[in-house]
């Protein structure tokens, strides 16, 4: 069972956020081309959604997204990981720093990154810490 974090008590109240009726429907969009300005999102999430092979073009679609100072946030199965250090420093070439990472989890893992810059590395170097596994499923 999953805990509330400690955050949603103070979250508003979805009642105090008007009419949901007139806002925007959000736009079907790649994870690696969204609609969204430059530098216009305070924080990026992927929650087991790093599973195609152009894992780096997602995270340089969330830094070309993010705020200065931005929050990237990863949760992904731990069992795609081969070597979580090699990974790290992938993400780190591309333009964040690692904030906090909780290894924790027999199932889950989750990273907190701060955007830095623009990535640290031209498009074509290799980074091959951001070649996942596929995810391992077994039967409980």
């Amino acid at each position: 069972m999953f805990e509330e974090p400690e955050w949603a008590e103070a979250a508003p109240v979805a009642a105090s956020l008007g009419p949901v009726i007139s806002r925007p429907l959000p736009a079907a969009a790649s994870q690696n081309k969204v609609p969204l300005e430059d530098e216009s999102v305070d924080v990026a999430v992927f929650c087991l959604s790093l599973m195609g092979t152009n894992i780096r073009d997602f995270l340089e679609e969330a830094n070309r997204v993010l705020k200065p100072g931005g929050l990237l946030k990863v949760a992904e199965v731990s069992s795609r990981f081969e070597d979580v250090r090699t990974f790290l420093r992938a993400v780190t070439k591309l333009g964040f720093k690692v904030v906090s990472k909780d290894l924790t989890n027999s199932h889950f893992f989750l990273f907190d990154f701060q955007k830095t810059g623009p990535p640290q590395v031209g498009p074509k170097a290799q980074l091959s810490g951001l070649k996942l596994q596929p995810c391992l499923y077994k039967r409980r």
